[in-house]
């Protein structure tokens, strides 16, 4: 509802205007309710994304340290051979959850490791641990993803629900209060007006009725 200076100063007005106001501070209360729990959650959320970020690069360090050693120890071209097999198969499946209005993401990776089609003693230890140490990469990843996507889709869901209290905090219900005062002068000036001519008119009847009598 529009609150402006056109706003006839009637009592039927008065009422729109405050059903409007108490519609107003009820959605304020909501949306505070809101604010409160993503702001609890995207706390939570970039907490365990930097802890699961570290995991990461940790595992991602380890993998690169062990691939590096894999390549002194069987030389270069033997682990290019060696790369071109396949060593896990991964399947992923990404689901959804709703909290307070915003859709996140529930991410599973499965990481099943291939059997590899070597001879017994066919490569050597340093790339075997280089694979189980790469496998171990991909194990954290989903983790991270759905933490970090999570994070990212609250922190815009609460910043669009903070202009949305600030808006009803600054702008909206400031004009309905503003609106509700004026239009509850104007009829408090109204009362007056017509009490006065109420009086006006009475004393008028009482004075011509007394000059009857006394003609």
């Amino acid at each position: 509802m529009a609150v402006d200076g056109q706003l006839p100063r009637t009592r039927a007005s008065l009422l729109r205007l405050r059903q409007s106001l108490a519609e107003a501070r009820e959605g304020h209360a909501l949306l505070e309710r809101k604010r409160e729990v993503l702001l609890r959650e995207v706390w939570t959320l970039m907490r365990d994304a930097g802890r699961h970020e570290k995991q990461v690069r940790d595992r991602f360090d380890a993998a690169h340290t062990a691939l590096r050693a894999a390549r002194l120890d069987g030389g270069s071209e033997a682990l290019r051979w060696a790369l071109l097999a396949p060593s896990a198969r991964t399947t992923c499946r990404v689901e959804l959850r709703n909290l307070m209005g915003v859709t996140l993401p529930s991410v599973e990776l499965t990481v099943s490791p291939e059997r590899l089609t070597t001879s017994a003693g066919g490569t050597p230890v340093a790339l075997d641990e280089a694979r189980r140490r790469w496998l171990e990469v991909a194990d954290v990843l989903a983790v991270w993803a759905e933490t970090y996507g999570s994070a990212w889709r609250v922190a815009a869901e609460l910043a669009r629900t903070q202009r949305r209290v600030a808006a009803l905090e600054q702008v909206l219900i400031p004009e309905y209060e503003a609106g509700i005062h004026a239009i509850e002068e104007a009829l408090e000036e109204s009362d007056r007006e017509g009490f006065v001519r109420t009086k006006r008119v009475k004393a008028r009847l009482e004075r011509e009725g007394w000059e009857a009598d006394r003609a």
